[in-house]
């Protein structure tokens, strides 16, 4: 099992990426603060980022670590796209062999712009039905010495990386009492609540998963870690069950304070918000906390809250079918 993280990691993961992973936007939204009864509700948004999602900070910071210690090593990683995409633009940077490694349900849009990015150097490989298949062979070959595992949650440095949004939150909005974010893995939000919960303790941390792939929720409600079956979700970059030696397990227990479900039809919905209201082109895993500021769903009155918006690589086909 990995180490934990630190706060010291997170300080330098923040100068490891200066430069590379942009301080994205936090962006008042005077429509979900009233739907709500929050005092102010604020989007972060990592659908900015290069790589159209929030995974550039923790796969640079992990392959740039790598690059320090080991620059001829060949990487393997294993992603449903967004992680695989942050990774290879990484590897590029530092002139890394990679593997990406993805299950053959990944999204057409991220395995397109996956393939734009393979070279001589770069290579994406479809392995087995899903992420979870295609998290086993990526270990498997770590564990066999062909290649290092970048992990797309179960690593302290990548997930040191994903701090860095806590970073900025409480740098922008010292103010904030209430931070929304999607859970997939646990990386990011066990790495937003390592930061922000040792400046602000009292803060809340919430985090929502699509009841089609609810594994840290189950585990938060039984502890159980057991793999469970997933159904298709338009919140594909979430999807997916954990590993059981994930040290996401245990830094969620001690630093979430609370899980909730969205379903489909809600996604959908928050997809269409998002476009109408603010025009802010998400793909469904980074529109889980809108979806979740439904009334009667969580209960933010009178709260500062800040909600995370993970990325934006959705296809056009899956964008015509909730607008349709």
């Amino acid at each position: 099992m990995p180490r934990m993280p630190t706060l010291a990691d997170v300080n330098a993961a923040r100068v490891r990426l200066h430069g590379i992973a942009l301080h994205t936007p936090l962006e008042p939204n005077r429509e979900l603060a009233e739907a709500t009864g929050a005092a102010a509700v604020r989007l972060k948004r990592e659908e900015t980022q290069p790589t159209g999602a929030f995974k550039t900070r923790g796969a640079h910071n992990k392959v740039g670590i790598i690059a320090e210690e080991r620059p001829e090593a060949a990487l393997v990683t294993a992603s449903s796209g967004n992680h695989g995409i942050a990774t290879a633009t990484a590897a590029t940077r530092h002139d890394m062999r990679l593997t990406v490694l993805v299950g053959r349900s990944v999204s057409p849009a991220k395995l397109e712009r996956l393939r734009a990015l393979e070279t001589s150097r770069i290579t994406v490989e479809l392995t087995g039905n899903d992420t979870d298949d295609a998290e086993i062979e990526a270990r498997r070959r770590d564990d066999a010495g062909h290649a290092i595992y970048v992990a797309p949650y179960n690593d302290p440095d990548v997930i040191a990386g994903q701090a860095t949004v806590a970073v900025e939150i409480l740098e922008d909005w010292p103010e904030v009492d209430t931070i929304v974010v999607p859970i997939g893995g646990g990386g990011l939000i066990s790495g937003i609540g390592l930061w922000a919960k040792a400046l602000k303790p009292g803060l809340r941390l919430i985090g929502v998963q699509p009841s089609a792939s609810p594994p840290m929720f189950a585990h938060l409600e039984t502890g159980s870690t057991d793999p469970m079956p997933i159904a298709p979700t338009l919140a594909d970059g979430v999807a997916g069950n954990i590993e059981k030696t994930s040290i996401t397990w245990k830094l969620c227990r001690q630093l979430v304070d609370e899980v909730v479900l969205v379903e489909e039809e809600e996604i959908a919905a928050a997809m269409r918000w998002a476009i109408d209201v603010p025009h802010i082109l998400l793909e469904g895993s980074a529109v889980l906390g809108i979806a979740a500021l439904q009334p009667g769903k969580l209960d933010v009155t009178g709260r500062n809250v800040a909600v995370v918006t993970t990325g934006r690589n959705v296809s056009a086909d899956v964008v015509r079918s909730i607008l349709g």
